[in-house]
């Protein structure tokens, strides 16, 4: 803090930038060289993951391939850890969790804008593809032990509301960024939440064409290194994964949490050794309008004390190593025990020949009279242990790693219950349930963060377009007076909690047992056509979604009776409509006056009047 005084104190404006880059760019060099140990890690990891595991770290800290003793010697690569992490990643895909967002107080009003502020999410992650961001996070998360989601502001989205001195100008929308932690540089790597820390640094590798059309500076571009963001000069290649951006700069953005000095903190962005910006922290996505970091951390296994999770593929790689060294060595033996090897006796054959053609069938071997003829040497067995280590290796993999090979057909040929197989398959998703619940709560932060910009950049109506379960596309007004609210919340379970069997099995449990029936024995129609749809065959409802428009028929009638009347009409499904305004008098009772109360009862009896009439 004493340092940034005597910046601020600067006389002259153009030194005080001056001073903020320098000091920016030592920052980062600084937070660099700090995290430089995890880095190589993740890059070992990385290597494994693609299937370049003859390499290792050195006692420089950098990474070198590790080269065989002998010629012979094989050593080939049987990848266990890629289809770990690969199928690590199928069972997360199964992860879609429904956003709730709760109303601030129990008014219609607050309840009316917490509906509309979950249609605004779900719009918000159609158009960000979402599902794909998150398989983008989970691959950083799985292969480095942590990913990030980057939530921001994009001016220039949304629809176009007219144009000021000849440039359009746009309403805005936000945007969710998968982002590496090869970019991420907290002040403290030992916080294991990023409100931890006092700032954080996110630089990245981006094109000179780029930071001119964003920044408008021109800056002279060079060949940098996208994982370890150096410079051509320094720059490394890691075994399989060099990795370079050409014509492009390192953009430094550093963000600093308020402080009594700069009560709305501060965002500085440097690259190139000039200033591109420097301000206050631009979006309130704090708690309380509190202006904090644009960022989401998902880790796949949390460390305690430590910023950066830690990935399963850490732990594997001891065990992959062992395990190629046994499939080679095996792989040495059946060599042996194919081609065998001979003994020759000296002087006796030409050794040049027969080591470049070796015994090819039919081969004539031509010795020296009265020598000894070549033989092969036998004594050579497989040994036992190499089996017996293999398979406690394969076992080693699926106790690490939470994924077994109980979907193979040789697991299948091993279980001859059905019953059985499904127990199994519940069990290794069970071991995966943290993992999954980690995923999800993530959503939900990045839920809260999209509200909360919307409820700042918002002005006017803003309409969000979704399409609804029964593909019909529908409009929704919403202002910042709906987004009053940001508690955004998971309205299903964990996905991997049960399989779509078990809740199928448990609906037709619920079904056969008679509790979805009405007091006369029948299933209401919203029921039928709900069923219907949780079984995913919405399409056989004869109905075609009639309940439901109902529903919203009766909803949308609820203010005008009670502040008019309304008069019953003869589409209306009297059932339906009865528990709709019903419902809505209930939840209602205590804020509705005395003629209001009248209207509703009035237009509720209307409707048992006519139902009544059409049962005789």
């Amino acid at each position: 803090m004493q340092k940034e005084k005597k910046l601020v104190r600067s006389k002259n404006k153009e030194k005080f930038y001056e001073e903020i880059v320098k000091s920016v760019e030592n920052d980062f060099e600084d937070r660099r060289n700090m995290r430089l140990k995890l880095e190589r890690q993740w890059e070992l990891n990385m290597n494994f993951l693609v299937g370049n595991q003859y390499c290792d770290i050195n006692s420089r800290g950098e990474i070198v391939s590790k080269n065989g003793d002998f010629f012979w010697q094989e050593r080939e690569v049987y990848n266990h850890i890629a289809p770990i992490i690969e199928t690590r990643l199928a069972k997360f895909a199964d992860i879609s969790p429904v956003i709730g967002v709760r109303p601030k107080t129990d008014d219609d009003s607050d309840v009316k804008g917490a509906n509309l502020s979950a249609k605004l999410l779900t719009s918000v992650f159609d158009k960000n593809d979402v599902a794909s961001v998150v398989h983008s996070v989970s691959v950083w998360s799985e292969t480095c032990g942590t990913g990030f989601y980057k939530i921001v502001w994009n001016n220039c989205g949304g629809e176009n509301i007219g144009s000021v001195n000849g440039e359009d100008v746009f309403e805005g929308e936000a945007e969710i960024i998968a982002v590496s932690p090869f970019e991420i540089f907290p002040d403290n790597l030992f916080s294991e939440e990023i409100e931890g820390t006092n700032s954080i640094i996110h630089a990245k590798a981006v094109p000179v064409s780029e930071i001119k059309r964003k920044y408008g500076v021109a800056l002279a571009g060079e060949k940098v290194g996208v994982f370890d963001l150096t410079g051509a000069a320094i720059g490394k290649d890691y075994g399989n994964l060099k990795s370079t951006m050409d014509d492009a700069a390192i953009v430094i953005e550093k963000y600093e949490l308020p402080t009594e000095e700069f009560p709305n903190g501060r965002l500085i962005t440097v690259a190139g050794g000039k200033l591109l910006y420097y301000g206050e922290l631009p979006y309130k996505n704090g708690k309380n309008g509190v202006r904090g970091y644009p960022f989401v951390k998902q880790e796949c296994i949390k460390v305690a004390g430590n910023f950066f999770g830690l990935s399963v593929i850490e732990r594997l790689i001891p065990v992959q190593r062992a395990y190629n060294a046994v499939k080679n060595r095996k792989q040495e033996f059946l060599n042996r025990l194919s081609m065998g090897v001979m003994t020759v006796e000296d002087g006796s054959i030409d050794v040049d020949d027969l080591a470049e053609e070796g015994l090819s069938p039919g081969k004539i071997l031509v010795y020296r009279q009265g020598g000894k003829a070549p033989e092969l040497m036998g004594g050579f067995t497989m040994p036992d242990e190499f089996s017996q280590e293999e398979e406690n290796l394969i076992n080693e993999f699926v106790r690490i790693s939470g994924v077994s090979d109980i979907t193979s057909s040789t697991s299948k040929s091993l279980v001859s219950s059905g019953t059985a197989l499904e127990i199994l398959v519940e069990q290794d998703n069970a071991r995966m349930v943290v993992h999954a619940e980690i995923i999800r709560n993530c959503i939900v932060a990045v839920a809260r963060q999209i509200i909360r910009l919307y409820a700042q950049f918002t002005a006017g109506l803003r309409a969000v377009m979704l399409t609804d379960k029964y593909d019909k596309l529908r409009t929704y007004y919403l202002d910042k007076s709906a987004l009053c609210s940001d508690e955004a919340f998971l309205e299903n379970e964990n996905e991997l909690l049960y399989s779509r069997r078990q809740k199928r099995d448990a609906l037709m449990s619920v079904y056969n047992s008679g509790l979805l029936r009405d007091e006369k024995g029948a299933i209401r129609p919203t029921t039928k056509e709900k069923l219907l749809a949780l079984f995913g065959f919405k399409d056989l409802d004869y109905r075609k979604g009639l309940s439901r428009l109902q529903e919203e028929k009766a909803q949308n009638e609820n203010d005008i009776i009670r502040k008019s009347g309304l008069d019953v009409e003869e589409i209306d499904d009297d059932g339906i409509h009865i528990d709709e305004h019903t419902r809505y008098v209930l939840s209602e009772y205590n804020e509705l006056k005395k003629e209001e109360k009248e209207r509703l009862f009035a237009h509720i009896k209307a409707h048992k009047e006519r139902s009544d009439r059409n049962n005789k």
